[in-house]
């Protein structure tokens, strides 16, 4: 199997809704934290629709001639007025696999057993004025450094191409592509209406398929597809900032979140409302749970225990 070099990068906003089916959370162990549910609101997403258009990425992905899908996006919500919480939206479901699992010495990747990422310089700026690249990394160093684990997390520099696989870019650049800020109609349109106002970020993964079939890849055979690359987004309607000001929300809390779906966690956690003191509530508490609950840079220990099962081995 070749690696098939994507065509140079075009930055164009495809038109397409992506959608959600649930997620099944761990149970209930304990209750933590609280966010005012007053006014609560049902957000929705149509699920038929946010597959039929990654259908349609994928589509334009096999016409490059590029052997990667996107198997599936997670986006987590932030918004306290909305009754809902982030899920898992799968696009190319054919198989009983998933999640996927990055591959050390990636045949494909013709890369070593480190992954990469990229930071792309023109869209990281969080409200036309906040450098969010240093959040960004701190977050990605934050999950390299969990003592478990050998991996290496290597940043490479933004020669400035597009590097967007899901809006048609050169996506050759790295593993994990923090594409930056991106206008909130984006995740309108992507995760359907009313995502600009609830949900700060969504990681997309792709996996490797097979040159002759089409069918995913399984190089180690472990019962997982490989992962090909992520590449994540943050909504720039939401108010960020860099030092926990009052009504925004923390860059790196979100960054550390959506980068840990980039290496391959879920979500953790069940978020439950009690009406009675209108309060919403997640157990147990994550860095990894579906929804923000304020600040939180660094892994807690269901963070900890489901990177080190991924990673304490790395590379055998």
């Amino acid at each position: 199997m070749t690696l098939v070099k994507p065509l140079r990068a075009i930055a164009v906003l495809f038109a397409f809704s992506l959608t959600a089916c649930g997620e099944t959370n761990s149970p209930v162990e304990s209750e933590t934290g609280g966010l005012s549910l007053s006014g609560a609101r049902q957000a929705t997403v149509d699920a038929s629709a946010a597959v039929a258009y990654l259908d349609q990425v994928n589509a334009r992905l096999a016409a490059r001639g590029a052997n990667i899908r996107i198997a599936y996006a997670e986006y987590v919500t932030g918004d306290p007025e909305a009754h809902a919480a982030g899920q898992i939206v799968f696009a190319n479901d054919r198989e009983l696999r998933f999640p996927s699992r990055w591959v050390p010495f990636d045949p494909v990747r013709e890369r070593d057993e480190t992954l990469s990422y990229v930071v792309y310089q023109p869209l990281a700026v969080a409200n036309g004025s906040i450098d969010a690249e240093p959040p960004i990394d701190a977050a990605l160093s934050t999950w390299e450094d969990v003592t478990c684990s050998q991996l290496d997390i290597v940043k490479v520099p933004d020669t400035g191409v597009f590097p967007s696989a899901v809006l048609g870019g050169d996506f050759s650049v790295a593993d994990i592509i923090d594409l930056g800020f991106l206008p909130g109609t984006y995740f309108d349109t992507f995760l359907g209406d009313g995502a600009s106002t609830t949900v700060l970020g969504v990681t997309f993964t792709a996996i490797w398929v097979d040159d002759d079939t089409g069918e995913p890849t399984d190089f180690d055979g472990n019962g997982h597809d490989d992962t090909a690359l992520a590449e994540v987004w943050y909504n720039d309607d939401f108010a960020w900032s860099t030092t926990e000001e009052d009504d925004t929300t923390d860059i790196e809390t979100v960054a550390f979140h959506e980068n840990g779906h980039a290496l391959g966690l879920g979500h953790y956690g069940k978020v439950f409302g009690t009406f009675a003191n209108l309060k919403l509530h997640v157990a147990p508490r994550a860095a990894m749970n579906a929804f923000i609950f304020g600040t939180l840079r660094g892994p807690l220990g269901t963070d900890n225990a489901a990177y080190c099962g991924l990673y304490g081995s790395w590379p055998s």
